[in-house]
């Protein structure tokens, strides 16, 4: 699926007294995604990357705008993209959307790729920034728009 995205039904033990989704839930939601993302899409998940391939992917910045709640009534759609792909970085965007057309939560989400035993940032391997250029390609050719209805 293009953009990637997973879905879920949030729980009744996430929610908070007014029976809401708690507010930090959004980010758990939205890493949950980028971390399927890594395993779908690049093909590598985050513990092997940390600790096969002594590299890691530290979030250096997380911003986020809530734009309607959630309930344990609520379908939740997380989908991905990618925004901007440097040369140790990456820059998604994540947006839920609740009940198929309503934006729930949109977020940016940027990681510095790193060699983990030194903790300094490394160019993105070939074989991971290829997998990710053909990801940020097939989302600009599938585009008329990530969420029809705020």
């Amino acid at each position: 699926m293009i953009p990637y995205a997973q879905k879920r039904v949030p729980k009744w033990s996430e929610t908070d007294s007014a029976q809401i989704i708690y507010t930090t839930r959004f980010v758990d939601y939205a890493m949950d995604a980028l971390e399927g993302w890594f395993r779908d899409v690049l093909r590598v998940d985050w513990f092997r990357m940390n600790t096969e391939l002594d590299m890691g992917t530290p979030f250096v910045k997380i911003e986020m705008d809530i734009k309607s709640p959630l309930t344990p009534h609520d379908e939740l759609e997380v989908r991905v993209l990618v925004d901007r792909l440097g040369r140790s970085s990456l820059s998604f965007k994540v947006v839920g959307v609740r009940n198929g057309d309503q934006t729930s939560f949109e977020s940016m989400f940027v990681c510095s790729m790193v060699k983990k035993s030194t903790m300094r940032s490394i160019s993105i391997p070939d074989d991971l920034r290829k997998r990710i250029e053909d990801y940020m390609s097939a989302c600009a050719d599938n585009q008329p728009s990530m969420v029809d209805s705020a």
